[in-house]
């Protein structure tokens, strides 16, 4: 699972866009506020994005959006989770740790996954983690993120699947 902190290796022209818009919006306190992301200037990425909110005590990511195309793969619309609540039997990606690392150094993550399918192939895509700050304010508050597929049509049943942890009685 190669991660970098530098665009320069990212072969997706979707993680390219938002991080265009990313380095062009952040103004003084070095992050976007996520009111200057019009989500209409972006009709192309939306299926494909993340839009999750920060809970830094204990760190937590909640899920406040998750686009038509990354719910379509994994046949689970996550809208209004923890990310810590997901139980993910089909992959080891560390997603909690890139928040984390995206949040302390206030820059955006991209990165390389490869997952297994229920065939016991292979699929690999790319993704981008950018802070914004929310509300005119400097602390990060929130992520956009961006997952590209490239292009490739799996089918949720292709994939394990996810599921959430219930509570116990």
């Amino acid at each position: 699972m190669p991660l970098w902190n530098d665009i320069a290796p990212v072969k997706s022209e979707a993680v390219r866009h938002l991080n265009a818009w990313w380095l062009e919006h952040r103004g003084q306190s070095g992050v976007p506020d996520r009111r200057d992301f019009d989500p209409t200037g972006f009709p192309r990425l939306l299926p494909n994005m993340i839009i999750s909110d920060v809970q830094p005590d204990p760190f937590r990511i909640r899920y406040r959006l998750v686009g038509t195309k990354v719910a379509d793969v994994l046949n689970f619309d996550f809208t209004g989770h923890y990310l810590d609540e997901m139980v993910d039997e089909a992959s080891n990606t560390p997603w909690l740790d890139y928040y984390a690392a995206s949040y302390a150094s206030r820059q955006p993550l991209f990165g390389s996954v490869t997952e297994r399918t229920v065939a016991g192939g292979t699929f690999t895509f790319e993704f981008g983690i950018y802070p914004v700050a929310v509300g005119g304010g400097t602390e990060i508050r929130q992520f956009l993120s961006v997952e590209d597929y490239f292009g490739f049509h799996l089918t949720s049943a292709e994939l394990l699947p996810w599921t959430i942890r219930r509570a116990a009685p």
